[in-house]
């Protein structure tokens, strides 16, 4: 056996060349999911109990995976250069599914393993998008939406929700300050603020109390 044959690295090329780009990127893929699903529960004002974080995170998960599946990119697989593939192909959605559930076991057990072997059961891996880092940057086109997607999450979490503006409006002692303005505008009072206007012509009757007794947001609503 020749010296080449002996080190020869042709079988492992495409499985193991890139499987950690695949690696990183479905760790932010999940993470992605995971803020979504919180973003979600809030956005339908949802309790966030255990329960419902992690059936939100699933759905999300599931629908992260469903839509890499069709195209076998998302967008952190992108910035990363890989893009998921079965016999050369996007793997397609009953396989990207099916996936969504043996990727967090693959995550776990990769680093111990050096290997992915549930991606192998389902006959998927990585493989390098068109080189460049031109090239790479003129795919992100088509991963706006997720930029999007992420961009909405950040802000439905950083925006308090109706419970959230109830309770800091009427409940708290920085909320009776930014009430009556004694005291410099916090995000917080800010945007719990806004929401209190937008909703104080509706039908709650607890967001119409705490704009009564809130002399800020009464003048800026106009209500009587």
């Amino acid at each position: 056996m020749s010296d080449g044959a002996l080190f020869s690295t042709d079988k492992v090329t495409t499985e193991a060349r890139y499987q950690w780009h695949l690696w990183v990127a479905d760790v932010l893929d999940l993470a992605t999911a995971a803020l979504v699903g919180w973003a979600a529960l809030r956005a339908l004002e949802h309790e966030r109990t255990p329960v419902a974080m992690l059936v939100a995170i699933l759905l999300a998960w599931l629908a992260v995976s469903a839509v890499g599946g069709i195209w076998g990119r998302t967008l952190w697989r992108q910035l990363l250069g890989v893009r998921l593939v079965r016999m050369g192909r996007a793997p397609g959605v009953p396989r990207a599914l099916a996936r969504a559930l043996t990727t967090p076991v693959d995550l776990l057990i990769t680093p111990v393993l050096q290997r992915r072997p549930l991606d192998t059961w389902l006959g998927v891996h990585a493989e390098p998008v068109t080189a460049g880092a031109s090239a790479r940057l003129k795919g992100m086109g088509a991963q706006l939406p997720w930029l999007g997607l992420i961009a909405g999450a950040v802000w439905l979490l950083v925006t308090p929700t109706r419970a959230e503006m109830l309770k800091y409006l009427g409940r708290t002692l920085t909320g009776w300050h930014c009430c009556h303005g004694t005291r410099d505008v916090t995000w917080e009072c800010k945007t719990s603020l806004s929401r209190a206007v937008r909703e104080a012509h509706g039908d709650r009757e607890d967001v119409r109390k705490v704009v009564a007794d809130c002399p800020v947001a009464k003048e800026r609503s106009g209500t009587p």
